[in-house]
């Protein structure tokens, strides 16, 4: 059974966003699979983790992969985030990650999420995919006055101990540089990472993928997964595709009852964004708005936040636990009036997009990268906990290195992030615990 309303996971319908309207003749014919068909690696999942994975098997290895997407390519969260490409798949703090893995795996996972943000910038470079890259690195504003505090000590361990430049703003310079509004009590910048237009990105790279030999099948759910032997047999609604190995690269959606060892490991969760008309100089000078670098602010239940490059503002919160339509519309309303609240000076701008769609959370709180221990032919990546514009490229790479014998399973990630997170208890009841854990992030959220 499906955690959400069948809406949310309904693939003949894409999301009504700023992105598809955006997104131009980009969107490539990628046909459903027909027939019996085979490979050497089936990947499931048409996303960012999936394409990069196909993308680095074909043009690096000469393997031959296929990609099965539920829906059109990039359907998913690839197609519709925020275009953050960021440091900091994790829900972990840096103290929390030291005590659990010790301090040179906490290092090694911070140098990957470098590593990340660099590769996607390189795709850019070497496939020559346009997507309005913008902004220089990422700002964290406080929106309390004491979680400043806060941000001081973590721009001090960025810095000493991961070698990742920040530099910290009082409230008044960073409303010279930054912006102003109600919830901002100073900020850290961050420098390392910058924005994007994230379905421009997957097509583009699903379009290298193609080009260098890999095989997209859009429309081509998978619904049932067998075995032949050594050889996997998944099956979709037109066909089935036999292959000696499997990429799982789904994320938050992810059905249970497909293979049971996935099952009960994710969360899903719903992140909803807004998007205003563009705006004029007069009306960014109201918050004195001045930097195309993307923004997320200190909640637990945060705000992102970002100018796009037609001068709109993207606004993105976390959403409802249930996925009906009618509780979607609350959320429109209510991230409209936040907006209003936060940026008095834009109470009245017009919306003009809302859409929505699932992260995936894990009992690790942070993303999940290896291969199954009884089955060495099964390898999986998921659980980017919001922040895959940056980690699911990394992990599609690393997941194609490995499977070419280039990585050992040990070594395809850092600890922090390599292996299969524990099942959630009762994962029939696990919107509940979600539910739990807003209220008590709300509370949080008042310090």
């Amino acid at each position: 059974m499906p955690l959400y309303h069948p809406s949310i996971y309904d693939t003949t319908v894409s999301a009504p966003s700023y992105w598809e309207e955006t997104a131009g003749s980009l969107r490539g014919e990628w046909p459903a699979l027909e027939g019996d068909q085979g490979c050497d690696v089936a990947i499931i999942g048409g996303g960012f983790t999936g394409l990069s994975a196909a993308l680095h098997l074909a043009r690096d290895h000469g393997i031959d992969a296929r990609v099965l997407e539920a829906g059109p390519i990039a359907w998913g969260a690839s197609g519709r985030n925020g275009g953050f490409c960021l440091i900091g798949a994790t829900k972990l703090s840096i103290t929390a990650m030291v005590r659990q893995y010790g301090l040179e795996e906490t290092q090694r996972f911070y140098a990957a999420q470098q590593e990340g943000v660099d590769l996607v910038w390189d795709l850019c470079e070497r496939e020559g995919i346009e997507c309005d890259r913008c902004g220089d690195g990422t700002f964290a504003v406080a929106h309390t006055p004491r979680r400043f505090d806060e941000l001081r000590a973590e721009g001090d361990d960025l810095t000493r101990i991961f070698g990742i430049p920040t530099r910290l703003y009082s409230r008044e310079a960073f409303r010279e540089i930054g912006h102003g509004g109600t919830e901002q009590y100073g900020a850290l910048h961050i420098g390392k990472g910058f924005a994007l237009h994230p379905l421009k990105l997957a097509l583009g790279i699903a379009a290298a993928a193609a080009r260098r030999g890999a095989t997209l099948h859009g429309n081509s759910g998978v619904r049932e997964w067998t075995r032949e032997g050594a050889t996997h047999v998944l099956h979709t609604s037109g066909g089935r595709l036999r292959a000696r190995r499997v990429i799982v690269a789904t994320n938050g959606y992810w059905r249970d009852g497909l293979h049971g060892s996935f099952d009960g490991r994710a969360l899903p969760a719903l992140s909803n964004i807004i998007v205003t008309r563009p705006l004029i100089e007069e009306e960014l000078a109201r918050e004195s708005y001045r930097t195309a670098t993307p923004i997320h602010n200190t909640r637990t239940l945060l705000f992102y936040y970002r100018l796009l490059p037609d001068r709109r503002i993207l606004f993105g919160a976390r959403g409802d636990t249930t996925g009906r339509p009618a509780d979607g519309e609350r959320m429109r309303a209510w991230m409209t009036r936040r907006l209003g609240e936060v940026f008095p000076g834009w109470c009245d701008v017009p919306i003009t997009h809302f859409w929505r769609g699932l992260v995936c959370v894990t009992r690790r709180l942070a993303p999940s990268i290896g291969r199954l221990d009884d089955d060495p032919s099964v390898w999986y990546g998921f659980g980017y906990h919001a922040n895959g514009v940056n980690t699911a490229p990394w992990t599609g790479m690393r997941l194609a290195r490995a499977v070419a014998g280039e990585v050992e399973a040990t070594e395809v990630a850092p600890a922090v992030m390599r292996g299969l997170p524990a099942r959630f208890p009762l994962p029939a009841l696990r919107l509940w615990a979600l539910r739990g854990a807003y209220l008590y992030y709300r509370f949080q959220d008042r310090r």
